[in-house]
Order: structure tokens, then C-alpha cells, then sequence
């Protein structure tokens, strides 16, 4: 059984959870658009009242109708224009929080944004809490937690990678992956509840280890879901790749070439850079920062020895560290020095100059590094396949359209696992089928928080409480 693997704290519907964070009775508005100067800015109103109270101020010729523009003015009680506007209305449940919304699109003029939501607030609306928006569509069902959760990763995406999934996951991609798992372990557990509730009418009691088996193929689907956050969590947070290497062996080259920017100093001086530089890119849609960092070696140069210190630290918060070598040259001491201290790091050892590189030396051949020439580029794209393999970014195809990104999710799925393979235990082991149904109900239950049909108390205020205000 469960034992320690139970999970107690109490869980709520969503739209009992919305009435402890927002109450959907109130009227919220907000600015739906960036902070600043801009051609347009959208102010977002929802709520029972946001038709009456945009009407209160909205003044044009056409007649509002639902998902229509109208063009007209926005002016005070007292007839004083504020701003020509477009105005669009959403009537329920046909707009993204299912409730009334009134969308005014203004010029970006900061002060004229502040006064028309100032305007709307007087009439009795109220600010909305970062998320609230999207709060409101979970909790009147326009979408489930997975989809909320990726409407903002889709607002912060800085790669195509990251846009693109997220994309999938507002379409329902990971939603929809679930749906068939839990409307199969809803019928197994109606038959043996049944089997339960009628076995004095003689209700045959469904084959125990039939129902392992439908057990077993619900939990080998849910692993190969949970096989996808590996890379998931990669897109969500992205990579910190550190170049390392003794002086002079061509980090900096390679940093450039990897940001696509002559953004380090490269010259012949041993010891050139001193200090740590960072720079991001866009690996195979991953988010990277790569780290191009002082040669390791020792030195009396007080200003180089806080590098090395320096990049010693770097080294041990690296996801992945690319060792470079100078493949034209001897493995040195040195070289072999700082291997041994990444050792228990994900690396890659990359061999520079290739183009200038005759006779080998050996002891490189046996690392069987990554040929590279930072001058003149050969090899980068077989260094850049060799780091998406080694961080899983080769495997995105193989998850298809279905990918878990955040630790919430992973957590829900991993917890649900667990407890159907407890069930599973429990009725290949001739336990009495009402002790089964206790971990197969709960397991039953994480999946019902990993899409938000059910949550505890605080999840939905940790999720929303990272959104922007207006969204």
C-alpha cells in the first residue's frame, strides 16, 4: 500500500479554489498590453458588469455586437473626449475567461491608459491579480491547468523551441494524452467498485489480474509521458554551457563562433581573458547561455588568479561543460588536470584546430574528442549535434506533440505512478480489491491535479502568482 507515499493535504475543485484567490462575482480590468509608450494599448475588462460599464463611457455610432470592432469615443460622464477607441465585446461563455469581457484598444499613451482604467474602476471595477484573467478561463472551463501554465511560457518563450511547444500545450497537446489514461482508470475503477458494492447479488468481481494488466499498460503510457520532462525541463529553464580549457587553446574563438558574435577578445596572448562572459543563443530551440571563461592554469598574476577563481565557480553550476584541448599541440598536465575536475560533470572534450593540427598526439586520439577548427568553423555542426544529444534535445521528435515542462507536472504524473503501481501490486497479490482501490483512487487523483479538475489549496495561487498582470 501507499504508507508514506500518501498524500493528505486537502484538495478543491478549481472553481472552489477561485473563490479563495479571486471572487469570479467581481468585475476586474486591467492593462492587457506592456508598460510604456506604444502605437496601441489594450485595456482588458471581465466580469458580469464589464458590458454596462463600457457603455457607461463608450460613445459611437455602431451598435456593439459580440466580436465585432466598433470605432467610436471613450469620454467622461461630463462629455469630455479621452481618446478615439476601438472597442471589441466578448459576451460569456464565448471569451477567453468565459465570463463578459470588454476590451477597449486605445493609443499607447501611458496617461491615457491609466485615465480609462481609473474611469472603469470608479464605475466599480477592480485591479486584477496577476493571472487573474487566465484564472477565471480555468475556473469556467475555456481551459485546464496544463493549458494555463503554457499561456505564460508562451509569453515568455525566447526561442521557437519554446513557443512551439507551448503552443501545443494551450492547444491541449498533454491534455489530451491524459483524458483517455484517466477515462480508462475511471471504468476499472467502476468495475471494481461494482464487484465490491453487488457481491452479495452474486456480481462476478472483475479478474485481478486483468485489472493489474490495464493497471500496468496505464502506467507504462504515463512513464513515457514522464520520459518527456527531461527535455521539457530544459526547454522551461534552459542550459548553462561552460567553455573551459587551459590558456590559449581557442575558448574564445569558439565562444564567438557558438553566439554567433564577436563578442569575446581573441588573441594570441596566453591568458587574454580574465574575467567570465556570458552570452545567450538558441541550441535546437533550447534556451543556452554559454560561459566563455578564464584559461585554467596557475599563475602569480593576482588579476588572473581571481579568473581561474572565477571559473571555478562557473564550472560548478555548468549543466554541460565543453573541455577545449589544442588539438595542434601535446595533452598537457594541465589538460588533464582540469578533466579530472569536471569529471562528475556532464562534458564534452572538443579538440581545437583542426585546420593546423598534422601529428596528432595520442593521448588526444584516446579522449576521442570533438574535431573542431574555431577559425575556420569545420566541425561546429557536429559539436552542436553532439551537445543536443548529450542534453536530450535530439529526442524531441520521438515525444511527439506531448511534453511535460514544469515541475508541478512532473511531480503529478510521478506521484500518480507510484500510486497505480502500488494498485498493481496490491491485486497481482490477492489483496482484497478495497484495499487496491485506496491507491488507485489516488492515483486517480493526481491526474485530476496535473490537469486541475481537482488541486490543493495553494497550487493555484503558486501558478498564477507568476503571471503578468493582465493575462
Amino acid at each position: 500500500m501507499r504508507g508514506d507515499h500518501a498524500d493528505s493535504r486537502p484538495r478543491l475543485s478549481v472553481r472552489e479554489g477561485l473563490h479563495k484567490i479571486a471572487s469570479s462575482e467581481e468585475t476586474i480590468v486591467a492593462l492587457s498590453t506592456p508598460v510604456g509608450r506604444s502605437g496601441i494599448g489594450i485595456v482588458r475588462v471581465s466580469g458580469s458588469a464589464a458590458e454596462s460599464i463600457g457603455r457607461q463611457f463608450f460613445r459611437s455610432s455602431s451598435e456593439l455586437r459580440h466580436r465585432q470592432a466598433a470605432v467610436g469615443r471613450w469620454e467622461t460622464p461630463e462629455g469630455e473626449v479621452v481618446d478615439e477607441v476601438v472597442v471589441v465585446l466578448y459576451r460569456h461563455p464565448h471569451s477567453y475567461t468565459g465570463e463578459d469581457v470588454f476590451e477597449i484598444s486605445a493609443h499607447g499613451n501611458p496617461l491615457v491608459l491609466n485615465r480609462i482604467i481609473r474611469m472603469i474602476q470608479s464605475a466599480g471595477a477592480r485591479t486584477a491579480t496577476p493571472g487573474e484573467f487566465t484564472l477565471r478561463a480555468v475556473a469556467h472551463g475555456k481551459m485546464d491547468l496544463i493549458q494555463a501554465e503554457a499561456v505564460r511560457e508562451f509569453i515568455e518563450a525566447q526561442t521557437d523551441g519554446q513557443a512551439r511547444i507551448a503552443l501545443r500545450q494551450i492547444d491541449g497537446a498533454v491534455s489530451r494524452r491524459v483524458s483517455p489514461l484517466k477515462h480508462r482508470l475511471v471504468n476499472l475503477i467502476a468495475h471494481l467498485e461494482a464487484g465490491i458494492d453487488f457481491a452479495e447479488d452474486d456480481v462476478e468481481l472483475p479478474d485481478a489480474r486483468r485489472s493489474a494488466g490495464e493497471l500496468f499498460e496505464i502506467r507504462t503510457n504515463l512513464d513515457e509521458l514522464l520520459r518527456t520532462y527531461s527535455y521539457g525541463r530544459l526547454l522551461n529553464a534552459g542550459v548553462r554551457i561552460v567553455i573551459a580549457g587551459r590558456p590559449n587553446v581557442g575558448k574564445s574563438s569558439l565562444f564567438n563562433r557558438l553566439v554567433l558574435m564577436d563578442r569575446a577578445i581573441v588573441t594570441e596572448i596566453p591568458g587574454t581573458t580574465r574575467d567570465v562572459l556570458s552570452e545567450s543563443s538558441d541550441l535546437n530551440g533550447i534556451p543556452v547561455r554559454f560561459f566563455d571563461t578564464a584559461g585554467v592554469r596557475d599563475t602569480v598574476d593576482r588579476v588572473e588568479r581571481l579568473g581561474v577563481s572565477r571559473t571555478l565557480e562557473t564550472l560548478a553550476e555548468a549543466d554541460l561543460v565543453l573541455l577545449v584541448i589544442d588539438g595542434a599541440s601535446t595533452l598537457s598536465e594541465e589538460d588533464r588536470g582540469i578533466r579530472e575536475r569536471i569529471n562528475g560533470l556532464p562534458h564534452l572534450i572538443v579538440a581545437n584546430k583542426r585546420d593546423i593540427a598534422s601529428d596528432v598526439d595520442p593521448a588526444i586520439e584516446k579522449l576521442e574528442p570533438i574535431w573542431i577548427s574555431a577559425q575556420t568553423g569545420e566541425g561546429l555542426e557536429n559539436l552542436q549535434a553532439s551537445i543536443a544529444q548529450i542534453l536530450g534535445g535530439d529526442r524531441a521528435q520521438s515525444f511527439g506533440e506531448s511534453i511535460l515542462t514544469t515541475a508541478r507536472q512532473n511531480e503529478a504524473v510521478s506521484s500518480a505512478i507510484v500510486s497505480l503501481a502500488a494498485g498493481e501490486r496490491a491485486l497481482r497479490d490477492g489483496i482484497p480489491h478495497e484495499m487496491a482501490l485506496l491507491d488507485i483512487y489516488q492515483g486517480l487523483s493526481y491526474l485530476n491535479e496535473l490537469t486541475g479538475e481537482t488541486t490543493t489549496d495553494d497550487i493555484l495561487g503558486r501558478i498564477f502568482s507568476t503571471f503578468c498582470v493582465g493575462k
